[in-house]
C-alpha cells in the first residue's frame, strides 16, 4: 500500500490520484501469457511528434554482434524536437563503425534511428547491472556539442 513519498506532497500528488490510484510511471501490455513491462513513460522519447521506446530501439541495435551494452536516450534537437543518441559498447576484440550502425538502423522506420551514435570504452552501469542512464543523460550535452562541432546532430 502506498500512501505517498515522506516529505514530498508534490511528488505524491504527480503520481496518487484524488481516488488513490498509484501512476508508477511503467509502461507494459497484456497477452495471453500475462503482463510484460517494456519500459518507463519519463524515458519515452518524441522525435519527430512520434513515440519511441528505448528498449525497442536497444535491442535492434543488440542485434549486430559486435555490440556488448547499448543504451539509448532522447536529447533536445532543434529540427526533431527529441534526437536519439546511442551509446555503444562494443566487444573486445571486435571493431564496430558508425556507418555500420546506421546502415543497421535502416532496418526500423526512420524516426526510429539514432541522430547520433557514441562509442564508450566503459558503459555505465547502475548497481543491478542495468544501463544507467542517468549517467548517460550526464554526458550527452557533451556529446551533442562535439557533434555540432563536427557539423552533426542539428542537421
Amino acid at each position: 500500500m502506498f500512501k505517498g513519498y515522506f516529505g514530498n506532497e508534490e511528488a505524491t500528488k504527480a503520481v496518487l490520484s484524488t481516488e488513490g490510484i498509484l501512476y508508477t510511471g511503467d509502461l507494459g501490455y497484456m497477452d495471453e501469457k500475462g503482463l510484460h513491462l517494456s519500459g518507463r513513460r519519463k524515458f519515452i522519447i518524441k522525435p519527430k511528434g512520434f513515440q519511441v521506446f528505448p528498449p525497442e530501439v536497444e535491442d535492434f541495435i543488440a542485434e549486430m554482434p559486435e555490440v556488448e551494452f547499448v543504451g539509448v536516450i532522447g536529447a533536445e534537437h532543434k529540427i526533431f524536437t527529441n534526437g536519439i543518441v546511442a551509446y555503444i559498447k562494443v566487444h573486445e576484440g571486435m571493431i564496430l563503425m558508425e556507418e555500420k550502425v546506421l546502415e543497421h538502423c535502416k532496418g526500423m522506420a526512420a524516426y526510429k534511428r539514432p541522430s547520433l551514435v557514441v562509442f564508450l570504452e566503459e558503459f555505465p552501469l547502475n548497481r543491478v547491472a542495468k544501463t544507467d542512464y542517468l549517467a548517460l543523460k550526464e554526458r550527452v550535452d557533451k556529446d551533442i556539442e562535439e557533434a555540432r562541432a563536427k557539423g552533426g546532430w542539428d542537421t
